[in-house]
């Protein structure tokens, strides 16, 4: 019997049942369904009558077809608007080129507005307001801090952050390549 499992026609043969049943598990999964979806009624508590944009809806076998929008019965457009239309192109307006008149705000109290100055018209400081002043310039002391990069005469050189630095002599060496990448330049060791 335990031959009859490790043959190589039981394995195959198992292989292939298994392969059958995972494609019809996933045929039976994602086949069409024809009936149509109806959702779930909602309790009648939660049912509103006070909405309505005049729209009709009828009873046809097309889901697409069964609402048709009706007209606004407001008098304002409703935005996003389709402006045109053709066979390949659609062209929509999203937003209300209308501007709401702007009200200037009222007059204070104790105030009077005057509708057109004119150029004389002078401007009357608050007396309540103080009036600003820029605040007198800082002297700095003078600093006894040389100058960046000067020097003393003993080779050093004056720089503000790190103060007097002595340079180093220069350390360079000339390659000696005729440009190809892979080869070894300078000594690695």
């Amino acid at each position: 019997m335990k031959k009859f499992f490790q043959s190589k026609g039981f394995i195959v043969s198992s292989l292939a049942l298994l392969c059958v049943t995972i494609l019809s598990v996933c045929w039976f999964v994602s086949r069409d369904r024809t009936r149509d979806f109806r959702p779930d009624e909602s309790p009648p508590s939660s049912v509103t009558g006070d909405w309505s944009d005049g729209g009709t809806q009828t009873d046809s076998d097309n889901g697409a077809d069964a609402y048709a929008p009706g007209q606004s019965t407001d008098a304002e457009e409703e935005y996003p608007k389709v402006t045109s239309q053709t066979e390949d192109e659609v062209v929509i307006d999203f937003t209300d080129t209308e501007k709401p008149e702007e009200t200037p705000p009222p007059v204070p109290e104790g105030k009077t507005e005057i509708k057109d100055p004119g150029q004389e018209h002078t401007v009357n400081p608050d007396p309540s307001v103080p009036e600003v002043t820029a605040p007198p310039a800082e002297q700095t002391p003078p600093s006894n801090e040389p100058a960046p990069g000067s020097s003393n005469g003993n080779g050093a050189v004056y720089d503000p952050v790190f103060g007097w630095v002595v340079p180093g002599d220069v350390q360079q060496s000339n390659g000696d390549s005729d440009g190809d990448l892979n080869k070894q330049v300078g000594n690695m060791g």
